[in-house]
């Protein structure tokens, strides 16, 4: 058992310095803060490189249904060793909401990076959007939900 939560603990250490190798080469658009305040940036490039999904889902602010591309946010946090953490999204208007683990680690939440194919402005809620699969998983679609779709995504903070 001990030998197990050592190695858990040097992969989570080990995937904590790859993350930060392949991170922000160009502007960082999301800065992740660790709870024990080590800061992991990453630009877009960096966010491309990793597993990416493809969800296709309408949203109360889009018409009609829209292919977003982006990580999987459960699957990114887990790689730096944040899994089971109280998560707050950030985004560049200042509005902050918490993420609730259960959620991401059930369903397929996603930061896009990418909508319809094209890469997002900040006029468009961009660069960032954590888009939840709302027409696939019904149960999803409430406004507790909906208030964490944050776009313009900039920071998570994991506590």
């Amino acid at each position: 058992m001990y030998l197990a939560k050592g190695l858990s603990s040097l992969l989570a250490i080990l995937l904590i310095f790859i993350a930060q190798t392949v991170q922000a080469q160009g502007p960082a658009v999301l800065t992740i803060i660790h709870h024990d305040n080590k800061q992991i940036r990453f630009d877009i490039a960096a966010l491309e490189a990793m597993d990416t999904l493809i969800l296709r889902t309408s949203t109360p602010w889009s018409d009609g249904v829209q292919t977003f591309t982006g990580v999987r946010l459960s699957q990114l946090l887990a790689d730096i060793g944040a899994q089971h953490h109280d998560i707050e999204a950030q985004a560049l208007n200042n509005y902050k909401t918490g993420l609730d683990w259960n959620t991401l680690a059930n369903y397929p939440v996603i930061i896009a990076f990418k909508r319809n194919g094209q890469p997002m402005r900040i006029r468009d809620k961009g660069p960032l959007w954590i888009i939840y699969p709302l027409d696939d998983y019904p149960e999803l679609r409430t406004l507790n939900n909906e208030s964490k779709m944050v776009w313009q995504l900039h920071r998570l903070v994991v506590r």
